[in-house]
């Protein structure tokens, strides 16, 4: 999917994903950019491409996905859509910047609530189906694309691995039953842009992954 672009941004190596709507149009998932660096290196990609940003979404809240949300809404004028059960993430990730000890611009305003689970998102000629998978959060979402067969997934499945549950909201057993109904459920060259790390299939994950795997012996599983 070569309208689909990662940056590895802010101290949690977070990948910010934008998303080529092919009319000029551009979709940003998970803004994580958070020095002058990080935004000059993504406006310059979105030069290169032809693109403005008209849509930001979130496949979550924690801190490490919002850090740029306040910027891409001052220069994009795109408030951040969010599944509204996340509201919780959301309202602490400016707390969680002050534990940590990090920099953190205040939260811009929000854009509509992301819909339902099940309902779509057009991105030019892009469509792409909402499905909640929480477990890492309590309202994490992933984007599904079935005509190009990817997901945009934050951070509910990795590389070899999944998404931490010990954070307020997590639920180890509510996450393994997301990655098997949400992500299994799809066809095995389905490619996972996930929120840390490289890119994997659900072939690979459903073979291999040693948390949550499809033949049911991985260890959030027995």
């Amino acid at each position: 999917m070569n309208r689909l672009h990662s940056f590895v941004f802010n101290a949690f190596s977070e990948q910010t994903y934008l998303l080529d709507h092919g009319n000029g149009e551009a979709t940003v998932f998970d803004p994580g950019m958070s020095s002058t660096q990080e935004r000059e290196a993504f406006e310059g990609t979105c030069e290169r491409l032809g693109v403005v940003v008209v849509q930001c979404l979130l496949t979550h809240a924690h801190l490490d996905h919002v850090m740029g949300a306040n910027w891409i809404k001052h220069r994009y004028g795109c408030g951040p859509r969010l599944h509204p059960t996340d509201e919780q993430t959301w309202v602490q990730a400016p707390i969680s910047a002050q534990l940590y000890g990090i920099s953190f611009d205040e939260l811009p305003d929000r854009g509509e609530d992301l819909g339902e689970h099940g309902s779509t998102i057009e991105c030019g000629d892009i469509e792409l189906e909402i499905r909640c998978a929480p477990g890492h959060s309590i309202g994490h979402v992933v984007f599904v694309c079935h005509k190009s067969k990817f997901v945009v997934g934050g951070d509910v499945l990795f590389s070899g691995s999944i998404g931490r549950t010990d954070l307020p909201g997590g639920d180890p057993d509510v996450l393994a039953k997301n990655i098997e109904e949400q992500l299994y459920s799809l066809s095995d060259d389905y490619t996972i842009h996930p929120g840390h790390g490289g890119a994997t299939s659900i072939g690979k994950e459903k073979s291999s992954n040693p948390f949550v795997n499809g033949a049911g012996t991985g260890m959030l599983q027995r």
